[in-house]
């Protein structure tokens, strides 16, 4: 059972800091930027609550201020396919908010997570208010399409280590801290099931990938969900066959 509780965001100045680090809305005015903050609803809810399914209306853009959310599809047969895990600073999808087609597909929250929610009705009248935005939408899905394609070549055609370290290199560069010695370090609160569902395949073949980046020198276990990656563009290197 899920509960959801509306609650009050830490102040528009919070939100509109969020909504600042979106590159959709980087290069807007801080006035525009506080209308926007002004219009949005930050909510709180607990593991396991379906913010929405695969052929719903798009209604608004999710923005996670705290907590995980699993973006998966179901297939006719009832298994699951998980194409990304977002994480604090992210949205998540936001394409139908652009196209005005159905949700590609359903989202989950993994833990008690907390969401900032811009109402569709509302980014649009930006958005036409605002030509620079339109400029930085399509940037923007240009880079998610770039990146999509990416993802899906190196899903069809690279084994499982190729797969995992495409991966880790995507988390490294959305979450990861530069070390002063060198490198990034990555917490990555993934099991290795969870793991397995978004690059699809079994938990087992992610453990022989993980010891074989381990072994070639590309992830360096610290212990817990800590690792560190000595340099992330050798794991993409991997990832595009290199």
């Amino acid at each position: 059972m899920t509960s959801q509780t509306a609650v009050p965001a830490d102040g528009a100045t919070d939100v509109a800091a969020l909504l600042r680090g979106i590159p959709i809305f980087a290069e807007l005015e801080t006035s525009a930027i506080n209308r926007l903050a002004g219009r949005c609803v930050t909510r709180s809810v607990s593991a396991g609550h379906l913010l929405f399914a695969t052929g719903e209306t798009c209604r608004g853009l999710y923005i996670i201020a705290s907590g995980r959310v699993r973006i998966y599809r179901t297939s006719p047969e009832g298994r699951e396919q998980v194409l990304h895990v977002e994480g604090p600073g992210r949205t998540v999808a936001e394409l139908p908010l652009f196209d005005g087609g159905v949700y590609p597909a359903s989202a989950v929250t993994l833990e008690r997570t907390r969401l900032v929610f811009l109402p569709r009705p509302d980014f649009e009248q930006l958005y036409r208010a605002n030509p620079d935005i339109a400029h930085a939408v399509i940037r923007g899905l240009g880079r998610r399409l770039r990146h999509l394609v990416q993802v899906t070549q190196t899903l069809a055609f690279r084994d499982v280590a190729a797969r995992l370290a495409m991966l880790l290199a995507d988390y490294a560069d959305r979450i990861g801290t530069p070390l002063a010695g060198g490198g990034v370090q990555l917490t990555l609160e993934r099991t290795q099931e969870e793991l397995s569902l978004e690059i699809g395949t079994a938990r087992e073949s992610v453990s022989r990938a993980y010891r074989q980046l381990k072994r070639r020198g590309l992830i360096e276990p610290l212990g817990g969900h800590n690792l560190r990656i000595p340099d992330v563009e050798r794991l993409r290197a991997l990832a595009r066959g290199g």
